[in-house]
């Protein structure tokens, strides 16, 4: 299928969209990629140049920005604990307005409570904070609904915080809730679930259950849900399952551990469609495998494979970044074939997913230092860009001529000026 015709089918699908807007996490064919051009290969904040503007945030998060007509989305934690969604100019970096959503709980280890990253429908836009505060709002800041949804299924209490993005897909949110219950869970099915949101009114449409022969911290699943071949797909608890949209019946399962179950199989990295098959991490970077639509395999690579970190897939490569081991491999979607691969000269980790737009492929560390690399069948570092920020979490995005890169406390949007 020709890939104009395939993105815009996925646009419908997911709800009205603009020529230059990333709508959820992973951009508007949910696999980290767009059709952005023009973008610069290197800048300077120090210097400004290929710099727009630069917004401080008045708070913390690591919520990747969403990108909606001219306004910009994100979340962060303030310094007094307030939990706020937040809407920027997408022109000048102007904040248009704040809503304070909730307060936020100690952070845990580097995270905190604004990792979930907005969505939207091109209407509204709906937040997510890490203890299960989810609010739609209207573009221009208006509160339309608010839930806890810990009042209704207990402390999501994965170990690192709660860091899913929702999905949306039609007129419905999708948001797995998959983790090692405490004691204070009131599902049939505490910490393996599926959850189905309306998004005009906020109420459970279902909750679907998934079981799971997953134990202890190998219950806990950071990652966000795709739309494939007419299922919703999750990674999590030892499994790759795909659901109804419409219901929440389990289509098919793939058991990753199978005959080696271990306790400490937490999973971070979010599936991503790579055309006819979907692609996936095992826990702690050691496999990556692809699926087909019956949910049997199709390929395994074993490699420098994520563990944070989730691949990218643009016309017909896949984008694997090692995050720990500073890798970056590109591989052959359809069959799995290693075709380059290149060590990061960086001295800090990734956690961050790669961005691929233009020909090139962003990728930024935790330190705030963004490697740029030509994209395609071979590749070249093209640049190094230091911004000297400490925890640098959320992914690189773009659209029409431009890139936001969010360090914890700042907004930047880069654009050629020379």
């Amino acid at each position: 299928m020709d890939k104009s015709i395939l993105m815009t089918a996925l646009l419908l699908a997911a709800g009205t969209t603009f020529g230059g807007d990333w709508m959820q996490w992973r951009g508007p064919e949910l696999n980290g990629t767009c059709e952005a051009d023009n973008l610069p290969k290197s800048w300077s904040v120090e210097n400004q140049r290929n710099v727009a503007w630069v917004r401080d945030l008045e708070g913390e998060g690591n919520s990747t920005p969403i990108i909606v007509g001219n306004r910009i989305f994100l979340t962060v934690s303030t310094p007094d604990n307030e939990l706020c969604a937040i809407g920027i100019n997408r022109k000048d970096g102007t904040v248009e307005w704040r809503e304070k959503l909730g307060t936020s709980r100690q952070a845990l280890r580097g995270n905190n409570m604004a990792c979930p990253s907005a969505v939207s429908n091109g209407e509204q836009v709906y937040f997510l904070f890490g203890q299960g505060i989810l609010a739609a709002m209207t573009l221009d800041g208006k509160l339309l609904w608010k839930r806890e949804l810990e009042k209704d299924h207990g402390t999501l209490s994965q170990k690192f915080g709660f860091s899913s993005s929702p999905l949306l897909h039609g007129d419905t949110l999708y948001i797995p809730l998959l983790y090692l219950p405490k004691g204070d869970q009131k599902a049939p099915h505490p910490g393996t679930s599926l959850l189905a949101i309306d998004t005009e009114t906020g109420a459970t449409r279902w909750s679907a259950d998934r079981p799971t022969p997953a134990l202890k911290e190998s219950l806990d699943a950071y990652i966000t849900p795709i739309v494939w071949k007419g299922g919703i797909v999750l990674t999590g608890a030892d499994l790759v399952t795909s659901h109804d949209p419409e219901t929440g019946r389990e289509q098919w399962r793939f058991d990753f551990a199978e005959g080696q179950r271990k306790t400490n199989w937490r999973i971070i990295a979010s599936p991503v469609a790579a055309g006819d098959l979907v692609v996936t991490p095992y826990p702690r970077g050691r496999t990556l495998v692809a699926l087909k639509p019956d949910g049997t395999k199709a390929w395994d690579y074993e490699g420098y494979v994520p563990d944070v970190c989730t691949s990218a897939h643009d016309q017909g490569l896949l984008y694997v970044l090692d995050g720990k081991k500073r890798y970056l491999t590109c591989l052959d979607a359809e069959s799995g074939q290693e075709i380059w691969q290149e060590k990061i000269a960086s001295d800090k980790g990734f956690f961050a997913s790669p961005l691929v737009a233009d020909g090139k492929v962003y990728t930024i560390n935790l330190a705030g230092e963004v490697f740029v690399f030509s994209a395609g069948r071979k590749t070249q570092l093209l640049a190094r860009i230091a911004m000297d920020s400490k925890d640098s979490s959320a992914s690189i995005i773009a659209a029409d001529n431009a890139l936001l890169v969010r360090t914890p406390n700042k907004l930047i949007c880069v654009k050629k000026t020379e």
